[in-house]
């Protein structure tokens, strides 16, 4: 893992990202790239025949008030941690940011982007916006949540899997990630219902193939009534995961990305940074 990018689009959340590029650059020798958008003005649909079109201003003020601020944190970071990065800033042209995203992220290796987690007020916009970006730039996309905390860790980490295509390139997209990991838990939520894919030991196969690797993994089935994402979800809150790997399942709807609904509870309620390739 040689090129890390990490968005700087949520002004709200980015500090943990950093963090997260700094621990891994750190472990890969590799070069940071903080991307920073400026978005352009809002037209405003609504206004009278004949009047000039309005715009609203406020989001592009708002990312020029704060860019010498998160410039000059993320280069003290980048400093101050030994590692090698660059900042790159670019206007653009509407308030849309992720197509200007994809253009940087795709010759990347590792996509780190922010979350502001459950209930907030653009909880969904944020959803949507990683949507995008997980489903259409081909890389591995590591999504931040909320936290007081800025260290990152891989002490442990759990990978959801059931042997379908997403759950397989999301494995071996995280192969340097679990590798630096102390525990790494293989979850099959039921794998009694899809008995013609898990066989008599459910991951074992997969656990054979990362040990190879000289990576060591307990396979855990986990017969539960509530929904996979919840159960999923649950096991990391009460194991104290520090990442989670999963297949971001999806598919386009009238030009927008809609995300599965394990994958879209997931980045709703985020137990902790979540590696998600789809």
């Amino acid at each position: 893992m040689k090129t890390i990018l990490i968005s700087l689009a949520n002004l709200n959340n980015y500090k943990s990202s950093m963090e997260a590029a700094i621990f891994l650059a750190r472990a890969y020798d590799s070069h940071i790239i903080g991307y920073y958008p400026v978005p352009g003005s809002a037209l405003i649909v609504y206004m009278a025949p004949g009047a000039p079109v309005p715009v609203d201003d406020t989001m592009k003020r708002a990312y020029e008030n704060k860019r010498d601020e998160v410039k000059a944190d993320f280069e003290d970071r980048m400093r101050r941690a030994g590692v090698k990065y660059e900042w790159r800033e670019e206007k653009l042209p509407s308030v849309q940011v992720t197509n200007a995203l994809l253009r940087q992220a795709r010759e990347s290796e590792l996509i780190i982007l922010a979350h502001d987690g459950p209930d907030k007020p653009h909880t969904h916009d944020e959803t949507s916006f990683v949507a995008g970006v997980v489903l259409e730039a081909g890389r591995p996309v590591l999504v931040m949540p909320p936290s007081d905390e800025e260290d990152f860790s891989l002490k442990k980490v759990a990978v959801g899997w059931n042997a379908s295509r997403e759950a397989s390139r999301a494995v071996f997209d995280s192969l340097n990630f679990m590798k630096l990991a102390d525990e790494v838990n293989l979850l099959w939520v039921n794998p009694d219902s899809r008995a013609d894919m898990a066989g008599d030991l459910p991951g074992s196969e997969l656990a054979a193939t990362l040990a190879r690797h000289d990576i060591q993994v307990s396979s855990k089935g986990i017969s539960n009534q509530v929904r996979t994402s919840r159960a999923i979800a649950n096991f990391c809150t009460d194991e104290a995961v520090d990442l989670l790997v999963m297949g971001a399942y999806g598919h386009s709807r009238l030009r927008e990305q809609i995300l599965g609904g394990v994958t879209e509870y997931t980045l709703n309620h985020l137990p902790c940074p979540v590696l998600l390739s789809n």
